[in-house]
């Protein structure tokens, strides 16, 4: 197993920072985690799961549902669509580590960038684990809801306006490129008893329903996986 945890932390009172010379949107505290387990294995598949606290939250189910039909990594990072860090990182592992699906969302942080900059920025991103995948089939994941009062110094109509321009932007590009959408932004919608008391990330139960949706996305892609013992 390979964990790589990065923290740089910026003062606190500085809700988003912004880096003047490159322009990139930082948050109070970076983060990055990378856990890919059974490293030294080839016997199964290999997925990828790129996302944020919201992959993180549901990747356990993912991997325990697939456990002796694939081998489940993760990269979850508080990195924003313009950071250049991102997709050196994700270039890094995808390179040295060879995945049969790559299913990848970066959806909500960096809320400083214009729809044409995430637009941009999503592109650069969908060409990178084309180029350096090794062929890796793609699922691109929309964004799930906040619930009403969350705050992070924004309005309810900004946050929603965020997430649905973001989502479309995300649809769009992936039908050009022929690439699958799993729309996780439907599933929960209409569901606010899933959501923790923070109004953004999951309870148990919400985390099992996303997981299960990534799950199903994933075998619907490789129906190899179904079969693997």
């Amino acid at each position: 197993m390979l964990i790589l945890l990065l923290l740089a932390i910026a003062p606190v009172s500085v809700l988003f920072a912004q880096d003047r010379q490159n322009n990139i949107q930082y948050e109070p505290t970076e983060w990055v985690n990378i856990w890919i387990p059974s490293a030294t294995k080839n016997d199964l598949p290999r997925i990828l799961l790129i996302g944020d606290s919201i992959t993180q939250g549901y990747y356990n189910f993912v991997e325990n549902s697939l456990k002796g039909k694939a081998y489940v990594a993760r990269y979850t990072t508080s990195r924003g669509i313009q950071d250049p860090a991102l997709f050196e990182e994700v270039k890094n592992i995808i390179k040295h580590h060879k995945f049969t699906i790559i299913h990848f969302n970066n959806g909500l942080h960096g809320i400083g960038y214009t729809a044409s900059q995430y637009q941009e920025g999503l592109k650069k991103l969908i060409s990178t684990l084309k180029r350096y995948g090794q062929g890796a089939e793609l699922i691109g994941a929309t964004s799930t809801r906040v619930l009403p009062g969350f705050n992070w110094g924004k309005t309810d109509e900004f946050n929603q306006k965020l997430i649905e321009t973001r989502n479309e932007i995300l649809t769009i590009l992936c039908e050009a490129k022929n690439i699958e959408v799993n729309d996780l932004y439907t599933i929960t919608k209409d569901h606010p008893e899933w959501f923790s008391n923070d109004k953004i990330h999951y309870n148990q139960s919400g985390y099992t329903e996303l997981g299960n949706q990534v799950m199903h996305c994933i075998v619907k892609k490789n129906r190899n996986l179904v079969s693997n013992q």
